[in-house]
């Protein structure tokens, strides 16, 4: 394989001991044999996804009860949404004997601002101003649609 991230260099800083890639090298270090773990919950990857060979979703909810099945002779990288949960899952894995582990930095949102490979469902998309007015373009919620509206 030859990916080893613990003398890896990279355009951003490490933090934790764990270094950091832009999408950009990221993509590359895929492309290279890296192995992509999605943190993301399925709510979050109805729509959008990483177009990359290989990628293992581990929602971070189960992560820590489920995190052993991850290979321990691959180089890892950790990415999430926006990069939020990447710092813990890569703190647990380390305290569990994990080494060459690296962080999407930003996540899903800036793989995606950076033109990097994504596949996405328009119908299940998110659209709107602001967080409180985000809705699907078909409409509807479909989480509430299963449960009795006692208004």
């Amino acid at each position: 394989m030859g990916i080893d991230f613990t003398s890896f260099t990279a355009s951003l800083p490490r933090t934790d001991g764990i270094i950091n890639l832009s999408p950009g090298e990221a993509r590359d270090l895929l492309d290279h044999g890296a192995l992509l773990v999605d943190l993301r919950e399925a709510y979050e990857t109805n729509f959008r996804v990483f177009d990359v060979d290989e990628v293992l979703y581990l929602p971070w909810t189960v992560f820590a009860t489920r995190m052993r099945v991850l290979p321990r002779d691959h180089a890892l990288i950790l990415a999430d949404a926006a990069g939020i949960y990447c710092r813990e899952a890569a703190a647990l894995l380390v305290s569990a004997g994990y080494t060459n582990l690296a962080k999407l930095s930003g996540g899903m949102i800036d793989w995606d601002a950076a033109g990097c490979p994504v596949l996405k469902d328009v119908e299940y998309e998110l659209g709107g101003q602001c967080a409180c007015k985000i809705k699907s373009h078909h409409g509807g919620n479909p989480l509430m649609d299963k449960h009795q509206d006692l208004t």
